[in-house]
């Protein structure tokens, strides 16, 4: 028998919940084939990725970009929430809440990464405006990886964060 690590202990929830894991990571590969295609219009147009513009919603590669940004993150909400009962039986058996918070972090991590990858490739496959060379697309890639990882510790930790204070056997009967 293998050690339990965080990471073994995150597959095996994804395992367990496979329909689950697919649904969300189809849903999350079109959410960031969507995102990194509104990114790489931002560097062709602005030269990169302006969060402070205070004309945001007057030109779509803006709204593109927060509406795809929004839909991550209510998806990485949703799969929090999904496994409030699962975070209930940590905290009943003894489990801590830095611990809770990183692993459900960790599993957000592992379910959305082949997401993110698919949606990098799809974004390949499209063709690229004139003059958007390579170095363009590295730093694409760069930001929507980085937005990524931000993304999903903004979401977890406050959701898991708060949720580990509720009753765990409370927690445990929503699960039913």
């Amino acid at each position: 028998m293998s050690q339990l690590t965080y990471i073994s202990f995150a597959f095996r929830l994804l395992i367990r919940d496979r329909i689950y894991s697919v649904t969300y990571g189809l849903a999350g590969a079109v959410f960031f084939f969507v995102f990194l295609f509104s990114i790489r219009i931002h560097f062709y147009l602005f030269g990169g990725v302006s969060l402070s513009s205070i004309v945001s919603f007057d030109q779509s590669p803006h709204f593109l970009f927060y509406t795809s940004f929004t839909a991550l993150l209510v998806l990485f909400f949703f799969h929090c929430l999904h496994n409030l009962g699962d975070l209930g039986v940590m905290m009943a058996v003894g489990g801590n809440r830095l611990g809770c918070i990183w692993l459900f972090s960790l599993t957000l991590l592992l379910l959305f990464i082949p997401g993110l990858l698919i949606g990098i490739i799809g974004n390949l496959l499209t063709a690229s405006p004139p003059g958007f060379g390579i170095i363009f697309e590295l730093k694409a890639i760069f930001t929507a990886g980085l937005l990524f990882v931000f993304g999903v510790f903004l979401v977890s930790v406050p959701t898991i964060g708060i949720n580990s204070f509720v009753d765990p056997y409370r927690a445990i009967r929503r699960q039913k």
